[in-house]
């Protein structure tokens, strides 16, 4: 029979039935609840009992799912403990392709994600090592940068769900630099990751405006029944858009910012671009180049300038170039300060 998708939405619902642990031998009126309530629609009788059907009999499905009847529980269950249809079969070369990929995958467990996200990684994990045992599994030749552990990531999912849900939060946020604990109401857009730390962006009611928090300073977040506040489409993207980091500088807009480079760092900056917004306007014959951003400031675009500062010139704006004078000058008054 031909594949359809409502078919086979229908079949992973059926298998999701028979599989779970906390309902189990699922009626036929059961199945027939879980799939109107999932897919939005009315199904009789005869729909399901065809699904059986073909999950158990059909070769073009390749499913062949040992699904009987319990007269004693009246419900439906897998004959075989631990079958799904969800198990696949891959060839090799897509093996070797999906280990190198869960490898990548791997380095998001522990402290990076909530204890629900990581289950659901183990859960992957376990199940293609169980099927494809790998004796060289402990010796991984993939690594990126993972602290054993950061505050915040306990709020991952609860912002993952209100931000997929456009349903608004309130929490207290600490603020490292002024030391002090703040009440804010935000509607959550996105979570994002930038060096190693998880951030949610939404508008801030306290602001008027899209503002970005860091989960680790997060304390006691809440849902709340209020209507969702979405900013407009051209605010929202070009926020996202417009950006190197999460902390834009205050009161600064898209504006052009050039920067002139030696050719070491002309070559590093055409390997790893800044942003997209990055176009080399001119180059000179001994390899000094001069780059062009269109961007909001961020104090991260800042902070990676000033690492460069020995061997970047900034251009314009002014006041970037005052900014980077004076952080200098405080940089030099605290080794000053250091050697008395």
């Amino acid at each position: 029979m031909p594949l359809n998708k409502e078919a086979y939405l229908r079949y992973t619902i059926i298998d999701a039935c028979l599989t779970d642990k906390f309902h189990p031998y699922p009626d036929m009126q059961y199945l027939i609840e879980k799939c109107e309530d999932k897919l939005g629609k009315e199904f009789h009788v005869s729909t399901i009992q065809k699904d059986i059907k073909a999950m158990k009999e059909d070769e073009l499905l390749g499913y062949m799912a040992p699904i009987k009847f319990s007269k004693s529980h009246n419900g439906y269950y897998y004959s075989e403990p631990g079958f799904t249809i969800r198990k696949i079969s891959l060839q090799e070369s897509e093996l070797d392709a999906l280990k190198a990929a869960l490898e990548l995958l791997s380095m998001y467990q522990g402290s990076r994600v909530s204890e629900n996200f990581n289950e659901a990684v183990n859960k992957v994990l376990a199940s293609v090592h169980e099927s494809q045992p790998d004796d060289n599994a402990r010796n991984k030749i993939i690594q990126t940068d993972n602290s054993s552990f950061q505050k915040g990531f306990e709020h991952f999912e609860f912002f993952f769900k209100a931000a997929k849900e456009k349903t608004p939060v309130c929490f207290v946020h600490y603020s490292y630099r002024h030391r002090v604990f703040n009440s804010h109401i935000v509607h959550p857009l996105i979570l994002k990751e930038f060096n190693n730390t998880w951030y949610i962006v939404g508008y801030s009611e306290t602001h008027k405006s899209i503002r970005t928090f860091g989960l680790d300073r997060i304390y006691e977040p809440l849902l709340l029944k209020h209507t969702f506040i979405e900013p407009k489409e051209k605010v929202r993207d070009d926020y996202f858009k417009y950006m190197y980091g999460v902390y834009p500088m205050a009161n600064q807009e898209v504006q052009e910012i050039e920067f002139i480079v030696p050719p070491f760092l002309s070559d590093y900056l055409n390997a790893h671009p800044i942003h997209d917004s990055q176009t080399k306007k001119k180059e000179s014959v001994n390899g000094h180049a001069i780059f062009n951003l269109k961007l909001i400031p961020t104090i991260e675009l800042l902070n990676f300038f000033f690492s460069f500062s020995y061997d970047l010139t900034i251009i314009k704006p002014g006041w970037i170039q005052e900014e980077m004078i004076k952080r200098h000058k405080h940089a030099l008054r605290h080794e000053e300060a250091g050697r008395k």
